[in-house]
């Protein structure tokens, strides 16, 4: 303030109700509450809008109205110069009305949700052909409406064109997808090579680039836009780099994995503990905004019930409170805290938080707990809400989503008897109780959100309160990691513990297969789980036991490329007596049997001395059977009862019943030619094989 010869004036230009200028985080506030009743009071006229407006949303929209004023403005005057009312412009008149010259550049467009946590901006006129920019944003924010994509991969598509934009040759400034000739698709191609020697060998950002721009292109053209023919050609053919050669990420080791279950153990007690107190002194408190901030009591009260929205931020309160010494009731390190420093507030506020609210370093050591116990994917328990979880009577039943393999499944979550052991189910009902106040706060705001198995209360840039769901986007494992003694390997990935798993699952069982479990095909774990050193060593185990195997027995049917017929009239032995009962064979009987059996009563899979009881259902992985060329239409059709039973069985129980009899059964058909083989099916349509009920089930 100062005193003048008409009174005392303020030296600001914007002040406070107490005559003093206005604060940032008062403006801030002031501005967020002006936005709800504006979008409340614009209804249609906002179209739609219902996300918060921001002073750069205003600045946008001066450049905007900016620009149709100023481009009006540029037509009129070249209308008046054609009629020639007008001389010939100078260089630097056409310069300064040029109306994109003048507010520089267009708001950008999202290619995210509102409120996402990665830019989803794109500013056509912030690049040197912003023609082209604006068609390929255009097909992305057409694709992410259409195909439901991700926040995460919206943004890696955003940093694909990105990098498109900025890497261009020098074309001309109009430059468009469909510009005759071959100058943008060389554009495009010049790009690209230049992309793959930017980036190291290993890397398949090229590859993932290149992909993604051509689809973008793709995209454009299928919304009816026009695309010149080379760069149609371009984005048809197939991508310049291949992707890279990355080297596999190896498991934890077993001191590792040890150690992290029990960091994260820690971990979720001392929160228990924390959130013990916090709920005993939520009980116990009163409103501080009419008691005062003078008890830690109504301090936990005020956390859980004050604070939501900029303008009623407690944050002040709380950084008084503690620099008064009230806090240090809670914690002793409330008195070591310095608030009023840079960074001080927000450590307080979080401390506090942490006897209601999980944070994200908490719920990260549930969901690795979680990933170490079940094997299954981070994705698939952080997409979680509690629809999907139904209590049996010592098991809990969870609905996994698996959203890149367009799969549901439900595994089942051991509890044990008092619900508060370190089991899968007995984690998720853990995980439920710390989440529990958080989710009550989360259905009172009306969140859209309040059902997720992961919800937390977090502070917001403007300093207020808010329940949301965990995104774990801020690397709350790599901060895990971090702080675990002795020093974890790197990389810091989440991925290793599903490796882990899939690694001790394959060692315990002493099989790389049924380690896969029921959410892996065989080939998939093959391709990308079985290169762990765990898996490694059991292979060569594995090796030689198979090798014993061979030796001791060939596991499979013989095969004669024969009619039984000629067998029986010129074969002796075993193949004679089979042949000679494969004529003599009854249709019935033929409906029971896929082969002969050369010893009924020694069969590997019953009892010595006992009549073989898995005919047919096991003869295709029996030495005594003996195939004869006229069991072709049977074997056709015993094949299409195991692909049906494949599509229905979880794969490592199906591998370990039927895995070996697919494979001889597809060798003996390969003994037959195409169309040997269609001719047995047409012929013989209404061959059929018979399977007993008492040998469905494990069998088949």
């Amino acid at each position: 303030m100062i005193e003048r010869e008409h009174g005392i004036e303020a030296l600001g230009l914007f002040v406070g109700r107490g005559g003093l200028p206005i604060g940032l985080r008062a403006w801030h506030a002031t501005f967020a509450v002006a936005s709800q009743r504006t979008i409340a009071l614009g209804g249609e006229r906002m179209g739609g809008r219902r996300a918060r407006i921001t002073p750069h949303d205003l600045r946008h929209t001066f450049a905007v109205v900016l620009l149709k004023a100023l481009t009006e403005v540029a037509l009129a005057r070249e209308a008046e110069r054609r009629a020639g009312n007008l001389g010939p412009s100078t260089l630097s008149e056409h310069i300064a009305g040029n109306p994109p010259l003048t507010p520089q550049r267009l708001p950008g467009m999202s290619c995210t949700r509102p409120g996402a946590k990665v830019d989803g901006t794109i500013a056509p006129l912030a690049f040197a052909q912003p023609r082209l920019a604006g068609e390929l944003a255009d097909a992305l924010i057409t694709m992410r409406r259409a195909t439901a994509l991700t926040d995460g991969t919206a943004y890696q598509y955003r940093r694909a064109l990105m990098s498109l934009m900025h890497g261009l040759p020098d074309i001309p400034r109009s430059s468009s997808l469909h510009t005759p000739g071959l100058a943008i698709a060389d554009a495009f191609h010049e790009w690209e090579t230049r992309l793959a020697a930017t980036y190291p060998a290993e890397s398949a950002i090229p590859h993932k680039y290149g992909r993604q721009v051509r689809r973008l292109v793709l995209v454009h053209s299928a919304n009816g836009r026009q695309i010149s023919d080379p760069m149609r050609r371009w984005a048809q053919a197939r991508v310049l780099h291949e992707g890279g050669d990355s080297t596999p990420l190896n498991e934890f080791s077993n001191a590792e994995r040890l150690a992290i279950r029990d960091a994260c153990r820690a971990r979720i007690r001392n929160l228990e503990a924390r959130q013990t107190i916090g709920r005993r002194m939520l009980a116990q408190g009163a409103d501080p905004s009419t008691q005062g901030w003078l008890r830690a009591a109504d301090i936990v009260w005020g956390i859980r019930h004050l604070g939501r929205s900029p303008s009623d931020s407690i944050e002040g309160d709380l950084v008084r409170a503690c620099d008064g010494g009230v806090l240090t009731a809670l914690d002793d390190r409330f008195a070591e805290d310095r608030p009023l420093t840079h960074g001080g507030s927000s450590r307080v506020t979080a401390r506090l938080m942490s006897y209601l609210y999980p944070s994200s370093e908490d719920l990260v050591a549930f969901r690795t707990l979680l990933q170490l116990e079940s094997g299954a994917a981070p994705e698939e328990w952080s997409a979680i809400t509690t629809g999907d979880i139904e209590r049996a009577s010592d098991t809990l039943h969870v609905r996994m989503h698996k959203t890149r393999a367009h799969r549901t499944r439900t595994m089942r979550c051991a509890i044990t008897d008092d619900g508060r052991g370190w089991r899968s189910g007995d984690l998720v009902q853990r995980l439920l109780a710390v989440t529990e106040v958080a989710r009550e706060e989360a259905r009172e705001a009306g969140l859209k959100g309040s059902e997720a198995l992961f919800l937390t209360v977090q502070r917001t840039n403007s300093r207020h309160l808010v329940a949301r769901p965990e995104s774990f986007a801020g690397r709350p494992f790599t901060t895990l990691l971090a702080s675990i003694s002795p020093e974890i390997s790197q990389p810091y990935d989440a991925r290793r513990l599903r490796k882990t798993v899939k690694s001790v699952r394959a060692a315990v069982l002493r099989s790389a297969d049924t380690a896969a479990g029921d959410d892996h095909s065989i080939a998939v774990y093959q391709r990308h789980y079985a290169q762990s050193t765990t898996v490694h060593i059991l292979a060569g185990a594995a090796v030689n036991t198979a090798q014993r195997q061979v030796f001791d027995r060939v596991q499979g049917p013989v095969f004669l490329r024969a009619a039984a017929s000629s067998v029986a009239d010129e074969g002796v032995g075993a193949l004679h007596a089979a042949a000679t009962a494969e004529v003599a064979a009854s249709a019935t009987e033929r409906e029971m049997n896929v082969a002969q059996c050369a010893s009924p009563y020694e069969s590997p899979f019953s009892p010595a001395g006992r009549l073989c009881e898995h005919r047919p259902s096991m003869c295709f992985a029996c030495p005594n059977a003996i195939v004869f060329a006229d069991h072709l239409p049977r074997v056709l059709a015993y094949r299409e009862i195991l692909r049906q039973h494949e599509r229905e069985m979880p794969p490592t129980q199906f591998a370990a019943a039927h895995g070996q009899q697919l494979i001889n059964l597809e060798r003996i058909l390969d003994e037959f030619s195409p169309a040997e083989r269609e001719r047995a099916r047409s012929t013989h349509a209404s061959v059929s094989v018979h399977v007993p009920l008492a040998q469905r089930g494990v069998h088949l």
